[in-house]
């Protein structure tokens, strides 16, 4: 395939109140443009390492990209954030994105702690059959009582509690004393050691979810996870895209989790609303991936690539994938 490709590097602003959460004032992202000649076919990626959870920074990504581009590596051999831009423009020029697809559900992300659940806060979520919360920030009694008014605040809703692997096991059981079990989704791998997730989930009766694990690719993480997910006590594991790397990096994952019997959330990492409509698509080829997603968050940029992935009654829905910074490519 004869094929001419371009990169553009964009700064799009993050909202004042979520700045703290993502890390920083402005999301740096490189959006790849790749045309077949042959077809005239136009696929695009985006490319966001995220300081802190990637180990690429934007500029090594860019530079493999461009390594990539005159045919010097496959895609395969890039740095997670890159593989993933490289293989969606691929992807696209071989169809995937070009027609709708089914939506998908999107699970509500409250990023706030105590302080922040006032009764804006309670109103906006009141509708959400699914909202993610944060835990491990603050103090034990602090989070206790956050989470415990946040069940209140949300009666009907079920809840994803996300650690990001903060917490030893006392102080996790700590935070989750007395909260009804029933209306936990999945604990999302909060302790510091995953070898103790199957005692949390034993003396909680709560599911876990497993994230920060599925991304290792050493034979100890892929050990671990298996026994866990064998074990029962896991329900879901976190695909966070950009952090596992190319679609077939992604589908591989997905195809290893259905295999024990585990279902597959899609989660990006602050990326604009293009990586978020990519994973919709992705999602509706997938057959374990039938919970809501973690990709509702578009409402965090002030700026964006293309139309905002607005989440309507719970869903983003399948549209054919956009043109990112269309205007730009002229």
């Amino acid at each position: 395939m004869e094929s001419d490709a371009e990169i553009l590097r964009i700064s799009l602003p993050i909202m004042p109140e979520t700045q703290a959460l993502v890390g920083d004032a402005v999301r740096e992202i490189a959006f790849l443009r790749v045309v077949d000649a042959s077809t005239e076919r136009v696929g695009f990626g985006e490319c966001a390492p995220l300081a802190g959870l990637h180990r690429e920074s934007l500029d090594e990504a860019i530079e493999a990209l461009e390594t990539w581009i005159d045919g010097a590596c496959d895609v395969d051999a890039l740095p997670p954030s890159a593989a993933f831009a490289a293989s969606t423009a691929c992807a696209m020029l071989d169809g995937f994105g070009a027609a709708s697809c089914t939506s998908a559900k999107v699970a509500a992300f409250f990023p706030g702690g105590l302080a922040e659940l006032d009764t804006r806060a309670i109103a906006a979520f009141a509708d959400a059959p699914v909202i993610k919360l944060k835990m491990g920030r603050h103090d034990a009694r602090e989070e206790r009582l956050f989470l415990s008014r946040a069940f209140a605040a949300w009666p009907a809703a079920r809840f994803r509690i996300d650690g990001n692997r903060r917490l030893d096991l006392t102080a996790c059981l700590e935070r989750l004393d007395g909260l009804d079990a029933s209306r936990v989704e999945y604990l999302e791998e909060p302790l510091e050691n995953p070898q103790d997730l199957f005692e949390l989930s034993s003396r909680t009766r709560m599911p876990v979810a497993l994230d920060e694990l599925v991304v290792e690719s050493t034979l100890a993480a892929r050990q671990l996870r298996e026994t866990l997910s064998q074990s029962g006590c896991v329900h879901a594991w976190v695909l966070r895209m950009s952090r596992i790397g190319s679609i077939d990096a992604i589908r591989a994952r997905a195809d290893e989790a259905a295999r024990l019997g585990v279902d597959v959330v899609l989660s990006t990492a602050y990326e604009s609303s293009f990586a978020l409509r990519v994973a919709v698509h992705l999602a509706a080829s997938l057959p374990n991936a039938r919970r809501a997603h973690g990709i509702g968050t578009a409402a965090l940029l002030v700026e964006d690539s293309c139309a905002p992935a607005a989440v309507m009654a719970g869903e983003i829905a399948g549209e054919p994938l956009p043109t990112p910074f269309a205007e730009a490519w002229a």
